[in-house]
């Protein structure tokens, strides 16, 4: 039996590790999981003193630095544990973090097979060095093995293991649980790694791939017997495009004995039809919290640079249908965008005016490593490689509301301006009173500190509501 430890940083019950989780226990691993915020000691020392064997990090490029910084600590104190790097930044560049001492293997692409197989290796004190999907050194060189082929069968993979946050009271308060639908995503959008991975992936198999129905409703008999649950939080990047299977999951979901469950989940605008949202309305419309990407307002360059083939028409009409179901709905917006102008991202500004959102939550674009819109913005000298390696350090966090890494003109007002966007929008502030006040630069501290204390105001009423079953908020009707 191996004994493999998950470091993370944020509070966040995250399912890739809760499935790596069960299947390394389903062949008679152990498994545990170090949350930073609820831990005193130091996890990388209570890492290595709990006697395990391997010590993995699954990486955002958000987390990247913090996760080198814990697997450095690690290798200070004892050589025993070998730490692993997996996750979307390491598999989209898998070359600089292989080369660090601090890394020993770097996994790429789905991790369940290759975990159990290194663990496995590692109980029996057998060579790794040829397992798909590892990468490690040798000898001074560096060994990339091929990649395996994507699991087929999403309901051939045990169901995550739930128990692995039990140590946490926090996670079984929130009463939040992430699962999923399917992997992959259909689009291709330059922003987001979906579109790279899938040309990582080519030939591996089907990229976007479906779990059966049942298999989804199983595990949510699961989660009721397991402990408290308000929410099932749908995780799918492609949530809504199978537009029948999602029907008639609704219906034998309501049919479930039991509380009803809240869901939240993202959809594409033009997956938003009356017929769903009859079936929504059926399930309960009170239940649902919609996020739809808007990402820009300006249509030409959401579709030539962004590469999302989605009009506005298609966010004005899904919007309208929202609104006459009462169905809670949030958008998703990005401002300073590689080349992006006041005038453009005040246009994004103006179109969620129109599209009257529950919440509008704005983003500070990041250019994440590895994405096609990060080569572009490298190519059109909006951004210098010394900048790209700053996300995740505490001047650019990386968690979409720091400091932007982009040189251009009047990114400070866009900083500005998205520091303002949620509550702008709520308030409905006339754009032209908005722009002005962007492009007062001092104010930016004043307003970054109030943009996080309306998040932490609408995240506290949220989970309020989920947790005792309160009704929608914020829901305009359509006027007839």
């Amino acid at each position: 039996m191996a004994k493999v430890a998950f470091l993370q940083k944020s509070p966040i019950e995250w399912l890739g590790i809760m499935y790596l989780s069960s299947m390394l226990k389903s062949h008679g691993h152990e498994c545990r999981v170090y949350v930073e915020p609820f831990e005193k000691d130091d996890i990388a020392r209570r890492a290595v003193e709990g006697g395990n064997d391997i010590v993995t990090f699954s990486c955002l490029t958000s987390d990247y630095p913090w996760a080198l910084n814990k697997a450095r600590a690690i290798k200070r104190i004892s050589r025993v544990p070998l730490t692993v790097f997996g996750g979307t930044h390491v598999t989209l560049n898998p070359q600089e973090p292989i080369l660090r001492p601090e890394v020993d293997v770097v996994c790429q692409g789905e991790g369940e097979q290759a975990m159990l197989e290194l663990a496995d290796a590692v109980d029996r004190k057998a060579d790794f060095s040829r397992i798909p999907n590892l990468w490690l050194r040798r000898e001074g060189s560096v060994r990339a093995n091929a990649m395996r082929d994507l699991v087929a069968d999403l309901d051939s993979l045990p169901f995550p293991d739930r128990k692995l946050y039990a140590t946490y009271p926090f996670f079984d308060r929130q009463g939040n649980r992430p699962l999923h639908f399917s992997r992959g995503c259909p689009y291709g959008c330059s922003y987001c790694h979906n579109a790279r991975k899938r040309a990582l992936f080519t030939g591996k198999g089907k990229y976007v791939r479906w779990r059966s129905m049942e298999s989804v409703l199983a595990e949510i008999d699961e989660i009721r017997r397991a402990g408290f649950v308000a929410l099932l939080h749908f995780i799918d990047d492609s949530f809504g495009v199978n537009h029948e299977g999602l029907k008639a999951f609704l219906a034998e979901l309501n049919k479930r004995e039991g509380k009803r469950l809240a869901i939240h989940a993202n959809m594409r605008a033009e997956t938003v039809t009356e017929d769903l949202c009859e079936h929504f309305r059926a399930y309960g419309t009170d239940l649902l919290r919609i996020r739809i990407g808007v990402e820009c307002g300006d249509e030409r360059f959401r579709r030539e640079v962004l590469k999302k083939e989605l009009s506005n028409n298609d966010l004005l009409e899904a919007a309208r249908l929202f609104r006459k179901y009462r169905i809670e709905f949030t958008t998703y917006n990005m401002v300073g965008l590689p080349g992006e102008t006041l005038d453009q991202a005040m246009e994004t500004f103006r179109l969620n005016l129109k599209l009257k959102p529950t919440l509008a939550i704005c983003f500070l674009y990041q250019p994440y490593p590895g994405t096609n819109l990060t080569d572009d913005a490298l190519k059109n000298g909006f951004l210098s490689p010394d900048m790209l390696k700053k996300i995740g350090l505490p001047e650019h966090e990386g968690y979409f509301h720091s400091k932007s890494v982009l040189c251009q003109p009047e990114i400070e007002k866009l900083e500005n301006l998205q520091r303002i966007f949620s509550v702008a929008v709520k308030w409905r502030v006339p754009p032209r009173l908005v722009a002005r006040v962007v492009s007062v630069k001092f104010l930016g501290p004043v307003f970054s500190k109030a943009y996080r204390a309306f998040i932490r105001y609408v995240t506290f009423r949220r989970r309020l509501r989920d947790k005792h079953g309160s009704p929608s908020w914020g829901i305009r009707q359509e006027r007839k």
